[in-house]
């Protein structure tokens, strides 16, 4: 979004730390701890496994490519980080014309999916989730902050409930496991590999109707991240 400034690594770190704090306060023990052996006592993503740590990033980013597609956004690219020091766990390009409530699920979906995921893998920790859906989405928010500061009418909550929904539905769900295996495989794919895997998995591209939009709101906006 134009006028939004990317976060340096020191500011996010930063972030990373406030976040954390409440909980390291009640817990000081943890501060130099090791990575913990049970899964459920993991309490922070920079502490998860390389295996777990890259699988969910390719869900959060895979959830974002599928809930454009469902939406009828143009999916250009999507992408995992080179490494897990860079800040961007990975990247997803999305274009077209749209309803700025329907690009705030594209962003806002894919924290609460990754979210999902780990806990369905015995990722459970609630200081964990905190992780992943302040930190691990500042990104995605920050992109929402800009529609709102342009003065679109958008819901984040409305957004996050339908964009959950629509996720959660078995089809979408299988649709959204086979995007994240085939980006965590390739690392990069491009318009075609997303539709290809989509279409394979029969994904259908009309749940629009089944999410909110203001009835009063400016002109609709083209955005592209």
């Amino acid at each position: 979004m134009e006028g939004q400034q990317p976060l340096t690594s020191e500011e996010a770190e930063a972030w990373h730390i406030e976040i954390h704090r409440p909980y390291l306060t009640a817990h000081p023990e943890l501060m130099d701890s090791s990575q913990p052996a049970e899964p459920a006592h993991v309490w922070c993503a920079a502490k998860l496994p390389d295996d777990i740590w890259w699988r969910s990033a390719a869900t959060h980013e895979a959830a974002h490519a599928l809930m454009a597609w469902l939406l009828g956004f143009e999916v250009r690219r999507l992408s995992l980080a080179r490494d897990r020091s860079v800040l961007e766990g990975g990247g997803c390009s999305v274009g077209g014309r749209g309803d700025a409530q329907h690009y705030t699920l594209v962003w806002l979906s894919a924290g609460h999916a990754q979210a999902r995921w780990l806990t369905e893998h015995g990722y459970t920790h609630p200081e964990l989730r905190r992780c992943v859906l302040e930190h691990g989405t500042l990104g995605d928010h920050r992109i929402v902050d800009g529609y709102a500061a342009a003065g679109f009418v958008l819901d984040r909550e409305q957004a996050i409930t339908d964009a959950q929904h629509v996720l959660g539905e078995p089809c979408a769900a299988a649709a959204l496991s086979a995007l994240a295996d085939l980006l965590l495989a390739e690392g990069e794919l491009d318009a075609g590999r997303i539709t290809d895997c989509l279409v394979a998995q029969r994904a259908v591209r009309t749940p629009a109707v089944k999410v909110w939009v203001p009835g009063q709101r400016l002109p609709l906006i083209a955005a592209a991240a």
